[in-house]
C-alpha cells in the first residue's frame, strides 16, 4: 500500500501547489483525504482531494473513487465568499486477475490524456470537441 504523503502539482500558472495530506485511509471504504491550505484560511473554502479504494462485489477489482471539490471564491465589498464550487470525480474499476503493469498503464495514459493541451481547453470552454 503506497504511504500517505503531501502531494505536490502546478497549477495553471506554472507554480507548485500542496495538498497537504489531511487524514490517511483507514482502510476500504475510508478515504485518503488532502487539502490546498494555502488557499485560505478558512478550511471550508480549500480545495479538497479524495481517494476511496475498496473490493468490487464479485472481489474480482478494485474500485477507486476519487474526487476533488474546488471551491472558487470572489471578494465583494471586502468580504470573501465562496460563489461557486467544481466538484470533480472519477471512478475507476482495476481488475485484478491482470497484470499490475496493464492496471499501471491504462492509468498512465488516462492521466496523459486528462492533461493534455486539448482536454485542458474542454475544460475552459466546456464544450467537447467537434
Amino acid at each position: 500500500m503506497p504511504a500517505m504523503a503531501n502531494i505536490a502539482v502546478l497549477n495553471v500558472a506554472g507554480a507548485s501547489v500542496t495538498y497537504v495530506a489531511a487524514t490517511p485511509s483507514s482502510g476500504d471504504k475510508s478515504p485518503a483525504v488532502w487539502r490546498q491550505n494555502s488557499a485560505s484560511t478558512y478550511i471550508g473554502r480549500r480545495p479538497v482531494f479524495t481517494v476511496l479504494s475498496r473490493d468490487n462485489s464479485a472481489k474480482t477489482a478494485r474500485h477507486l473513487s476519487i474526487s476533488m471539490r474546488f471551491p472558487v471564491t470572489v471578494t465583494e465589498n471586502t468580504v470573501e465568499r465562496v460563489a461557486a464550487t467544481i466538484p470533480i470525480n472519477m471512478e475507476v474499476v482495476l481488475p485484478t486477475n491482470i497484470a499490475v503493469s496493464s492496471c499501471s498503464e491504462a492509468f498512465t495514459q488516462f492521466g496523459n490524456l486528462i492533461v493534455s493541451t486539448l482536454l485542458r481547453s474542454v475544460a475552459e470552454e466546456g464544450y467537447a470537441p467537434t
